[in-house]
């Protein structure tokens, strides 16, 4: 089934996922992060947590819903954590956030303000696949190395979007619209930088640059599925906001037969990289 790559429609609009509906929005990546904790183990990576004090300041970027921020803040209670992001709209409010965490809005491509630069341990981040453009992730490594103190850590998560592939039960069983959605997640190779991503630390001055590749169960295989079948249904509205109505009409009936074809016993699957590096000292 020919994929005509929707991705060329959304240049220069940012994040596409849709924001008009936040609550499923929330609620995707809600699951998302129980999916990964799921399939990660943790979420620092161990050779990171082994070393970091339990005074350490923390920053995650990108935090969403705080989910992530949450459940670390309960892992480090005697830890500063702070959450950034754009907009804070899916975060909850204040006063129900740990009271070691707290969340202020900052956009990844701005500069750090003065205060942030050398603040932090260790910067997290996750999943800015759909916001990298021009598969250039640089700017945005360059504002991460310039949160952390002299021999701070930064974890960076994401798809590996170059081994997407179609898990079946019977490995003869057609799927063309998980096909399709395979080919659109991985959009003729713009995505490959996520592999690539210690490569471009190691250029911008870090050290030690190292990445994991993670699958996941195949127990999970339906319930991870689903989530990449809200994240293209998302993507739609968001094509929808465009003035794009046939084309997300398309990936509208392309989610909705991938989900028929996965009642049989298939699903899309997408490895996960976690890539970590220490600022020099």
């Amino acid at each position: 089934m020919a994929n005509d790559n929707a991705w060329d429609l959304t240049n220069g609009h940012g994040y596409i996922l849709d924001r008009d509906r936040s609550h499923a929005a929330a609620s995707r990546l809600n699951l998302q992060f129980y999916l990964w904790k799921d399939a990660l183990k943790y979420n620092i990576h161990p050779t990171i947590s082994a070393t970091l004090p339990k005074t350490a300041t923390i920053a995650e970027v990108a935090s969403g819903t705080c989910l992530w921020l949450i459940d670390v803040a309960r892992e480090y209670p005697e830890a500063q954590l702070d959450g950034f992001d754009y907009n804070l709209r899916q975060a909850p409010a204040k006063e129900w956030l740990p009271s070691n965490a707290k969340t202020a809005y900052w956009n990844v491509f701005d500069e750090p303000p003065e205060e942030l630069k050398g603040r932090y341990d260790y910067v997290h981040t996750r999943l800015l696949v759909l916001v990298v453009e021009a598969k250039d992730p640089r700017p945005i490594i360059r504002n991460l190395f310039a949160l952390l103190k002299p021999g701070g850590y930064l974890q960076w998560d994401e798809l590996d979007a170059t081994n997407m592939y179609i898990r079946k039960v019977r490995q003869d069983q057609d799927t063309p619209a998980l096909d399709f959605l395979k080919d659109w997640a991985e959009a003729d190779g713009r995505r490959d930088w996520t592999v690539k991503l210690p490569q471009f630390f190691t250029e911008l001055g870090f050290q030690d640059a190292k990445i994991d590749f993670v699958g996941e169960p195949p127990e999970l295989a339906r319930a991870y599925n689903d989530q990449h079948l809200l994240t293209a249904e998302e993507f739609a509205e968001g094509l929808v906001k465009l003035g794009q109505s046939e084309t997300a009409s398309k990936y509208f009936r392309m989610v909705e037969q991938a989900y028929e074809e996965s009642t049989s016993g298939a699903g899309l699957c997408a490895p996960k990289v976690v890539c970590t590096a220490r600022k020099p000292i």
